[in-house]
């Protein structure tokens, strides 16, 4: 498939080591996240949504020289696309996932424009042999792949991620992400073709001058999710890793404080479980902050 880099971005290379499938954190017993099995596919460093608040580019800029001086580019603006996916792919014995659920993916969106082929190329392999996959995208190119899931529908949730129904917050933090709708609209599309769908309500910021109410921006939210009607929601609210808050400070013009969050915290997590019960969905609420 034949994409456009945004302006601004630098595009690179690596070598992606196979198996593709590696360990990951983001499971219910390590991390409290159900999201894996302990297990995820990245095949990209880098990511061109720009989020802000994202980690991720705090791991990548920590492996120093490994990936040369093109991550020392701000988050959002280097991507490094895999020069060997192909071999990688052949080379990883996907049966010895057979039965296991595999995130795709926890370091970038696999539906980048400039990853979609790859990642479908991975569904090829991995489906077959009886790999599970929760899918986590922000992109609706994930559309172009839904014939194939719904043929192994039994072996793949899909879930999208939903910070903020505000516009004028989300052309902040989500710069480059399709708008909440086109979002919610593969999500439709995928449940009528008898996939499982999710939802991860991701970042809740706390007060901040572009949208101020937090609270009614949560319930307008649940109330488009309504209509969606997924078969279980996430929810946790921001939480502080690498430099995201000075990232966030930049284009938000406000410091979020971590007294803030602690207390959004609680707050956004009693209001998430109220309206998930109004609405009859499935919820967890991913604690960050114990005190």
């Amino acid at each position: 498939m034949m994409f456009s880099v945004p302006p601004g971005v630098v595009v690179g290379g690596f070598r992606v080591k196979p198996p593709l499938v590696k360990p990951s954190r983001l499971s219910l017993d390590r991390s409290g996240k159900n999201l894996s099995h302990g297990w995820a596919v990245n095949f990209a460093v880098g990511c061109t949504h720009a989020c802000p608040f994202c980690y991720v580019d705090s791991i990548w800029k920590s492996y120093g020289g490994r990936f040369g001086d093109i991550v020392k580019t701000v988050w959002g603006n280097y991507i490094l696309l895999p020069e060997n996916l192909e071999q990688a792919v052949s080379l990883t014995p996907w049966r010895r996932w057979s039965g296991v659920e595999v995130l795709m993916s926890s370091t970038h969106d696999p539906y980048l424009p400039q990853l979609a082929d790859g990642a479908r190329r991975i569904l090829e392999a991995a489906l077959p042999n009886g790999v599970n996959f929760c899918i986590q995208t922000r992109s609706p190119l994930a559309s172009r792949d839904l014939p194939l899931i719904a043929e192994y529908r039994e072996q793949v949730r899909l879930q999208v991620s939903v910070a903020t129904m505000c516009r004028d917050l989300s052309r902040l933090i989500e710069p480059r992400v399709p708008p909440v709708s086109s979002r919610l609209k593969l999500l439709t599309k995928a449940r009528d073709m008898g996939v499982r769908t999710g939802v991860i309500i991701a970042p809740v910021l706390p007060p901040v001058p572009q949208r101020t109410d937090w609270r009614q921006d949560m319930k307008e939210i649940f109330a488009a999710l309504s209509e969606v009607r997924p078969d279980f929601v996430y929810g946790e609210s921001l939480h502080i890793r690498g430099s995201n808050i000075e990232l966030l400070a930049r284009v938000l013009g406000f410091r979020i404080t971590r007294e803030s969050l602690v207390r959004l915290d609680r707050e956004a997590g009693e209001l998430f479980h109220e309206l998930c019960a109004t609405y009859g969905l499935k919820s967890v609420w991913w604690r960050e902050y114990d005190v």
